[in-house]
């Protein structure tokens, strides 16, 4: 599909502005100089975790795998004489509730806003998203998605003025280290925490796996991908330390599960999770409580995570009391097609 029959620049009237897919490895500079001048107006701040602005190196990555595969097409740069000020681009994926994503990046110079760039080239995702699922997912139910963070303001009023919703909304959270701990509260009755050995992989995949099922009604916003063969290389990976892992055990079945990360650092929380059978005891607050003290008693000052505002088993609560602050929201966005 040509972006020129989709996207005619005239319709804009802006002198000079052409539209184009993707040449090569030798567009990732003018990009990436699109996010870096758009990261004052939009609020980017580039040591959060969860911004959507790539580095340079990740953008040629991406480029250069968009031309291995000859997706060129799937990018859409707007140029005005030699200078691109703004692209789009459209990627997709299957998530659990049988729903197809067609998710439409697009991002602006500020200078180039209120012109019509950006409404037109969402047209566009559109538009090309409704023929990749004729054609590669026919009868198949699919909807548009979108970004836009909590200081990304033109990027939230063009996508509520084109009819999307938030279906759910990242949460960065950030450790508060003058916060004092309250004291390690004993386990419920019947539970110990033991050590996590290689053995015990199995089980521990099968927990996290079940403790996240249904987190969203229904199975929604939750991507489809082996989620075993994903675990197992993670943990089996040299940099997994099993003393940031602190696992709950009733008799010979895990109950939840609480695993830190230690990147560069940073600690990450990368799991708060209990299994149904075992929630509403207090367990999830005790074993994160442990984890925290004792990554803080090793000297640990940058502690952090992510989570949805959305979840049902309201994580987000559990986090705040005991000293995580809010840094910053990523609404996520949907459009039915």
């Amino acid at each position: 599909m040509s972006v020129i029959q989709i996207f005619a620049p005239a319709v804009l009237g802006i002198e000079g502005l052409v539209i184009r897919p993707l040449r090569g490895e030798e567009d990732a500079d003018a990009l990436y100089a699109v996010h870096a001048g758009r990261a004052a107006h939009d609020g980017v701040d580039s040591l959060l975790h969860c911004e959507d602005t790539p580095s340079m190196e990740s953008l040629r990555r991406h480029v250069a795998q968009a031309v291995e595969n000859g997706e060129q097409d799937r990018w859409a740069l707007a140029q005005i004489n030699k200078q691109v000020v703004g692209y789009s681009q459209v990627e997709h994926w299957h998530e659990e509730d049988a729903v197809w994503v067609y998710f439409i990046g697009g991002w602006v110079l500020p200078e180039w806003r209120g012109r019509g760039i950006g409404t037109a080239m969402l047209h566009w995702g559109e538009a090309l998203a409704r023929q990749f699922a004729t054609t590669q997912h026919p009868n198949e139910r699919f909807e548009f998605a979108a970004n836009a963070s909590a200081t990304e303001c033109d990027s939230a009023a063009l996508l509520q003025n084109e009819g999307y919703y938030v279906g759910f909304t990242t949460l960065e959270l950030r450790f508060n280290l003058s916060t004092a701990l309250p004291a390690t509260p004993s386990l419920p009755d019947g539970i110990e925490v033991r050590s996590l050995l290689p053995e015990h992989h199995p089980q521990l995949i099968d927990s996290i796996i079940e403790c996240y099922h249904n987190a969203f009604p229904g199975n929604r916003f939750r991507t489809t991908f082996d989620r075993v063969t994903y675990f197992t290389e993670k943990f089996n990976k040299p940099s997994h330390d099993p003393n940031l892992c602190c696992i709950a055990w009733d008799g010979d079945e895990i109950a939840g599960q609480v695993i830190l990360v230690k990147e560069n650092d940073e600690v990450y929380v990368d799991q708060v999770s209990v299994r149904p059978a075992w929630r509403r005891k207090g367990l999830a607050r005790a074993l994160l409580i442990r984890a925290l003290r004792d990554a803080l008693e090793r000297g640990e000052k940058k502690l952090w995570l992510d989570t949805y505002a959305e979840f049902q088993t309201r994580a987000m609560d559990l986090y705040q009391s005991l000293g995580f602050r809010i840094i910053k929201k990523y609404p996520r966005y949907r459009k039915t097609a």
